[in-house]
């Protein structure tokens, strides 16, 4: 409703009903706060009124709005409301002085008007200014902060929805029949061979599930966590695939102050693994480092032929959390010979 009448992606203000039913009732209202009142005035005089208010009345309706529209595109989010109404409160005093001066002067040498000192008409001026801006300032910003409250709402029914299908898919490619499978075909080789690799691999594959657990329900992660259970997770796929699964990390030596969202990291290489060819002659190489405000996660492009169980939500639900939190975009470059994606940082000072 409130984001039909104030389109909250454009500078548009669609308030063509407002300003129809807001002007008149304005106009009538100052006639009615007029000392003299509308039953002790002549009809000539009520008329004169009535034009001369609705004159003032639209050129301060349109400032007014003008002004709004500049705030607003200034101070977009719901956070900046105290701030935007009031340096909008501050401008327009300054405007309606000024103007107010520039009305009095026109006021003054109509002969219809009944005053005859300047400056009481002056102040009679700003005090139905003063009427007209909070009318109008209240009504949009009653408009345009119920609207923002409404999107607001709605991302937020956004994330919820997005985090649960990132939970989701998180827990099928974690506990899946055929994740767990591999694992533990892996660990049945292992135990008669290498005792000690074997106890190292459960606890491996302990900490992927704790891990899991843990920080499933997080909107962000500090990267250095996010690493070690990448880690832990990547361990458990080399004791299967051995050399030919070639991970390289180019990350600086602190990560505390950098964050991103849970397992975005493993979504990405479980991609890499699942859809790609990996054998000694062609090995699979992953890259993940860090390049300015972005950690770039690569691997040489070497499809399966043969057709691979996908939901096809992985990847876009990381490009869907990502805008949803923090507005920044998720950058998915495809090559003949490369896949790489770029995930925006968080870094600690910046917040949500």
């Amino acid at each position: 409703m409130y984001r039909k009448l104030i389109d909250m992606d454009k500078t548009i203000i669609k308030d063509k009903w407002i300003r129809i039913i807001g002007v008149p009732t304005i106009v009538v209202l100052l006639i009615l706060m007029d000392d003299t009142g509308p039953d002790h005035i002549s009809t000539e005089m009520l008329l004169f009124k009535l034009f001369r208010n609705a004159f003032f009345v639209l050129c301060y309706w349109e400032s007014n709005r003008m002004l709004f529209t500049y705030m607003r595109n200034r101070y977009p989010d719901l956070r900046d409301t105290s701030k935007r109404i009031l340096h909008h409160l501050l401008l327009f005093i300054v405007y309606m002085l000024f103007a107010g001066l520039i009305f009095t002067m026109i006021n003054v040498r109509l002969p219809q008007n009944s005053h005859e000192d300047f400056w009481s008409e002056y102040l009679e001026i700003l005090r139905k200014s003063a009427v007209l801006l909070g009318v109008v300032t209240v009504i949009y910003e009653c408009v345009y902060y119920f609207g923002l409250y409404e999107k607001s709402q709605l991302e937020s029914e956004r994330l919820k929805k997005e985090a649960l299908i990132s939970q989701v898919e998180l827990l099928r490619s974690q506990i899946s029949p055929h994740f767990l499978f591999n694992s533990l075909n892996a660990l049945i080789t292992m135990v008669p061979e290498d005792p000690q690799l074997s106890v190292l691999f459960i606890q491996k594959l302990s900490n992927v599930y704790r891990h899991v657990l843990s920080y499933n329900g997080r909107d962000v992660i500090d990267l250095q966590t996010e690493k070690n259970f990448l880690d832990d997770y990547i361990f458990l796929h080399q004791i299967r695939f051995h050399s030919n699964l070639i991970v390289k990390f180019q990350l600086p030596d602190k990560l505390d102050h950098l964050s991103l969202i849970p397992f975005t990291l493993q979504m990405l290489v479980e991609n890499a693994i699942k859809h790609n060819i990996i054998s000694t002659r062609k090995p699979l190489t992953i890259q993940i480092a860090v390049n300015k405000n972005f950690i770039v996660v690569s691997n040489n492009l070497q499809k399966k032929t043969s057709g691979v169980e996908s939901t096809n939500t992985g990847l876009k639900n990381i490009i869907n959390r990502y805008e949803l939190l923090n507005g920044k975009q998720v950058d998915v470059t495809v090559t003949p010979t490369e896949f790489r994606v770029s995930l925006p940082l968080i870094v600690s000072n910046e917040g949500l």
